[in-house]
C-alpha cells in the first residue's frame, strides 16, 4: 500500500473548549484539522475526498452526531467517523456503531486514547503518521537485532555499555527514548557505529 504523507481530520463539536483543544493536539505530525462549531456549516463546506477523518460529538443543538454521520457517509462513503460523546448509554453506544463509526469515545476521555485511534485508522487507510513512538519502536527493534547477533543477552549488553539492565529493556520495548550518550555506549559495545542504529529511522 502507498504511503501518503498528510492526513486531512475534521472536527465538529459545539463546545468551542473541545473544538480548539482537538484542533491544537491533533494538528501537526502528518495531520491537518479543520474545526467546525456548527453541524450545518461543516455540511455545507464538506468535500468528498478532502477528509480521511471526521470526529463528531454525538449531540449538538443544529443536528445530532449521528444525523451529520449519516450525511457525511452519503458525499463520501470512504470517510472513517469516531464518535464523541458526554452523555454515553450503552444504546447510543450500539446505534451509533450499527452506522457504521470507526470507534465511540465517552467524554471526558485521554487525548492519547484518541490519537491511538486515529494513528490505527491513518495506517489502515495507508498513512504513516511518524511519531515519537514509532521512532522508538523501530530504534528499540534495531537494538535488540544488533544485540542477539552478537548473541547477547540483555544483561550482557548491559555489562558491556555500563547501562542499566533496565534501560537497555525500556530501550528495546519502546518504553524510553534514547539518549545521544546511550546510543554511543550501545554502538561502541556492539562494534558498529550510531548512523547504524539511526539509518533510516
Amino acid at each position: 500500500m502507498k504511503r501518503r504523507d498528510v492526513a486531512r481530520i475534521l472536527v465538529v463539536d459545539d463546545d468551542r473548549e473541545n473544538g480548539k483543544f482537538l484542533e491544537e493536539q491533533l494538528t501537526g505530525k502528518g495531520c491537518k484539522v479543520t474545526w467546525y462549531q456548527n453541524p450545518k456549516r461543516a455540511l455545507d463546506a464538506f468535500r468528498a475526498g478532502a477528509y480521511q477523518v471526521g470526529i463528531l460529538d454525538l449531540k449538538m443543538p443544529q443536528m445530532s452526531g449521528v444525523e451529520l454521520f449519516k450525511l457525511l457517509r452519503q458525499k463520501d462513503p470512504g470517510i472513517a467517523l469516531i464518535i464523541l460523546t458526554a452523555y454515553p448509554s450503552v444504546d447510543s453506544a450500539l446505534a451509533t456503531l450499527k452506522t457504521g463509526a470507526y470507534d465511540y469515545l465517552k467524554k471526558p476521555f485521554k487525548i492519547e486514547d484518541l490519537k491511538q485511534i486515529i494513528r490505527r485508522l491513518l495506517e489502515e487507510k495507508g498513512f504513516f503518521i511518524e511519531t515519537e513512538v514509532h521512532l522508538n519502536q523501530k530504534l528499540g527493534a534495531r537494538i535488540k537485532e544488533y544485540r542477539l547477533r552478537r548473541q547477547w543477552t540483555i544483561t550482557e549488553l548491559a555489562q558491556q555499555t555500563n547501562l542499566s539492565k533496565s534501560l537497555i529493556s525500556q530501550l528495546e520495548n519502546a518504553k524510553n527514548s534514547a539518549s545521544l550518550v546511550s546510543l554511543a555506549k550501545i554502538a561502541r559495545s556492539l562494534k558498529i557505529r550510531v548512523g547504524d542504529l539511526v539509518q533510516d529511522l
